[in-house]
């Protein structure tokens, strides 16, 4: 193998475990806002009104982290769904709660999901460049 081939194979290797510990990151959040949303709220000093909306939010970071599982899987086949993972996704999550904290004097709390959010992006997108400029190198046999 070719060493842009193994590059590449080693950066697509890279950018699915980055995927894989996003998602497992979410669920970290996700499960605990929908089976006990006081417990989490409390832990991220968030004040608890109605419990069904930590709930739904709980719910909805769920069912978003299954629609990151195909590029663990097939990043060739679902490369449109990764960059989508990143921009508007995470970025969307980054904003949000930089905004609701920052701009709007939402708990501080929040931040814990920008925080995630921005870290994951980075390394996704730090990934994805890579592996495009590898697969331009094998493309057009040039060093970049």
């Amino acid at each position: 193998m070719t060493h842009p081939a193994r590059s590449l194979a080693i950066w697509k290797f890279r950018h699915g475990a980055v995927t894989a510990l996003g998602i497992g990151a979410n669920l970290v959040f996700a499960i605990p806002l929908l089976v006990t949303p006081e417990a989490i709220l409390q832990l991220f000093g968030i004040p608890a009104y109605e419990l069904l909306w930590p709930r739904f939010a709980g719910g909805l970071l769920i069912l978003l982290s299954c629609f990151y599982a195909p590029m663990v899987v097939d990043l060739d086949r679902f490369r449109v769904l990764a960059w989508l993972q990143i921009f508007p996704s995470r970025l969307f999550g980054v904003l949000f709660f930089l905004i609701a904290v920052l701009g709007f004097g939402a708990p501080a709390g929040f931040l814990a999901g920008a925080l995630l959010d921005g870290i994951v992006s980075i390394a996704l997108l730090n990934c994805l460049i890579r592996i495009t400029k590898l697969e331009q190198e094998l493309l057009f046999g040039e060093e970049t």
